[in-house]
């Protein structure tokens, strides 16, 4: 059931009385199950609402508004029933990866349509019952975000272990005739889904043109956490070359045959394989920036935005170090030569290994407090930024340390928290 976040003052629901904690159980008789549903229900000019008081009390709110007037009601969330939960039993399957004692919410394997319609999340199509597929057509839900991985439908039911996963393309297809758009992912695996096999999925992607937004491939995270799991390879600078080389035919037949291009490798492919990134512009608006595809292109576009705003020269001598995953210090090369040139100003790049989840893992997002307490350790630097895209909302990283005890166990230091370039250049250069 819909629980009332809040409400907003003056509003309708305001001045029905109703309040933060109360319990929305129907509106015009149906329960509300999530965020998609209260939205299409609420558009409805007469609402009748069955309410849960915070006291225990029922209400039957009969309601009639002008168009467009708004109701007022701030939900909880967006799903107000059972999470749906995935079904696989992918072999590189991150969240069975991780050490056991792992916040509860990180080892959480959704898979919700919901999600991947309101939030962007990718999910599998594997556990959708006819009546939420036909659903997701009705309301026509788009863009989705879908993890393919490949199309090749015997080897997609060997990878993520579910007899279901086989009708991919029979799903996309249907999507595609319902004019629903989606976002595509492949998670790249070393002699499993690359190679013609990847050839394959590509070719039956574009093929769904243009209800098919973009194809994103990134490749397998590995940690150290892989006991009793399937044995499986990282990719190497050689390995990336030879995936960037095939995207690139494929961009380029694309681009020939539709004018644009929505085939790209992640960030991570290109780092590795040291060839260059894509311009600003054959990313197309970024659509796939969450799955770590056009980050750093962006990073280096903005930060040449900014760079007529540094000074050439700060007035008390500073050194600075910027603490960055392994692969996130070759994205930050460029920005910390051009700082370099500002004077009184020291700035150095702090990599950090990641030995929480293992050496494989080498973006920024995913380091631990206790590895960079670690690296701190050796570094005689004052002024110290650690990259907020490591930090919850609340200010702890993967492994519960919090930032603040980082600042305990470094009181020497300044610490600071940088979620952009924009924050990155304010403290580097007086801000």
């Amino acid at each position: 059931m819909l629980e009332i976040a809040d409400v907003i003052k003056d509003s309708i629901a305001d001045e029905m009385g109703l309040a933060k904690g109360d319990l929305i159980l129907e509106i015009n008789g149906e329960y509300i199950n999530d965020y998609i549903a209260y939205q299409y229900i609420t558009a409805d000019e007469r609402l009748d609402i069955l309410v849960k008081k915070l006291n225990g009390e029922y209400w039957e709110l009969n309601i009639n508004r002008t168009p467009g007037e708004e109701l007022g009601i701030i939900p909880s969330g967006i799903i107000y029933d059972d999470l749906k939960l995935c079904q696989n039993n992918c072999l590189f399957c991150f969240v069975k990866q991780q050490p056991s004692n792992m916040r509860e919410s990180l080892m959480l394997r959704d898979d919700d349509y919901r999600f991947s319609f309101l939030q962007g999340s990718f999910i599998t199509l594997t556990n959708l019952s006819d009546e939420e597929f036909g659903r997701i057509i009705e309301l026509k839900l788009s863009p989705l975000n879908i993890s393919v991985h490949t199309t090749n439908p015997s080897l997609r039911i060997e990878m993520m272990k579910n007899p279901a996963a086989g009708k991919i393309m029979e799903q996309l297809k249907k999507l595609a005739a319902a004019k629903v758009e989606f976002n595509t992912q492949i998670v790249l695996c070393k002699g499993i889904n690359d190679g013609q096999e990847l050839d394959r999925t590509i070719s039956d992607l574009i093929s769904l043109y243009p209800a098919v937004k973009s194809i994103g491939i990134v490749p397998v995270g590995l940690t150290k956490y892989r006991d009793k799991l399937s044995k499986l390879l990282s990719y190497d600078k050689v390995a990336a070359r030879e995936v960037v080389k095939q995207v690139q035919n494929w961009q380029g037949l694309i681009k020939k045959r539709y004018s644009s291009n929505f085939l790209y490798c992640s960030d991570e492919l290109y780092l590795l394989s040291t060839y260059k990134l894509p311009v600003y512009d054959d990313y197309n608006g970024f659509p796939q920036l969450e799955n770590g595809i056009g980050l750093t292109r962006q990073l280096w576009q903005k930060f040449k935005s900014l760079t007529s705003t540094l000074p050439e020269k700060i007035s008390d001598k500073k050194i600075i170090g910027i603490i960055t995953g392994l692969l996130g210090a070759e994205a930050l090369k460029p920005v910390v030569n051009r700082l370099k040139q500002i004077n009184n100003l020291s700035v150095s790049l702090i990599p950090v290994k990641n030995d929480y989840f293992g050496q494989g893992v080498t973006v920024t997002g995913l380091l631990t407090g206790q590895d960079i307490i670690k690296r701190l350790k050796d570094i005689d630097i004052k002024e110290i930024i650690i990259p907020g895209i490591a930090l919850n909302e609340e200010g702890f990283f993967l492994d519960d340390i919090r930032l603040e005890d980082i600042r305990k166990k470094y009181i020497d230091k300044n610490i600071y928290v940088c979620s952009n370039i924009e924050e990155l250049v304010e403290v580097v250069s007086d801000g």
